[in-house]
């Protein structure tokens, strides 16, 4: 009777950790395919992640190596790239058709703003996710993003307008919140445009701020 008893209990044990293994690595996988599906129908160019490990009870975990490729006729790789984010689900919302993130904290990202005739590749992005935004996507899904928090970020601008020029400089921290709290339910899409407006307005921004006024159109033009 003991040695059943020890038996079963053992099984048990096997099977719960078992079932964590799996509830685990299916969230992880839902995250990262869902971020890398969804970026990409809306940007028009590549979104990829490296990593995802996200705790099935708490909803907290990390996003790794989260990157925008850069569209077609672009000469850098990438139009951003974020090697950390933090964020807070709940849990239960993942299998819903409303999605809840409670907190999404970015750490030190880096965009990377290449200056074209007449356009720059983060415009030209901006223009996708719009028109993707207006059209739907595949996403059934609702979205809400309680508070979205960005640290104050980098940024690489690069052009050949007047001959090859690249500069660095610093692009202020980003705070949203209630997204997706509005009058009614917000699409997907419809969220990620309006984190991607204010990413891409203060981007531009701080390169008019630090003197490269050939974006000063950009900036004003973007969002009429």
């Amino acid at each position: 009777m003991g040695k059943t008893f020890l038996f079963i209990a053992i099984g048990l044990v096997v099977l719960l950790v078992a079932g964590f293994l799996i509830l685990t690595l299916s969230l992880d996988s839902i995250v990262k395919s869902s971020i890398e599906r969804i970026g990409t129908e809306m940007t028009g160019t590549r979104v990829t992640v490296d990593s995802v490990s996200v705790s099935p009870f708490s909803g907290e975990g990390t996003i790794g190596g989260l990157r925008i490729a850069n569209p077609v006729g672009y000469a850098q790789d990438s139009a951003m790239e974020i090697d950390n984010l933090f964020i807070r689900l709940d849990v239960r919302s993942i299998l819903s058709d409303e999605i809840v993130v409670r907190e999404m904290r970015i750490s030190s990202p880096v965009v990377y703003l290449e200056q074209k005739l007449p356009d720059n590749n983060l415009a030209t992005i901006h223009s996708s996710i719009r028109a993707a935004a207006s059209r739907g996507t595949s996403s059934d899904s609702t979205l809400v993003i309680e508070r979205l928090f960005m640290e104050t970020g980098t940024v690489n601008l690069y052009t050949r307008i007047g001959g090859e020029r690249s500069e660095r400089f610093e692009m202020s921290s980003i705070e949203l919140t209630g997204l997706g709290r509005g009058d009614g339910r917000e699409q997907v899409e419809d969220v990620v445009q309006q984190i991607a407006e204010e990413v891409v307005r203060k981007a531009l921004q701080s390169a008019v701020q630090s003197g490269f006024g050939q974006l000063r159109d950009a900036v004003r033009d973007l969002f009429n």
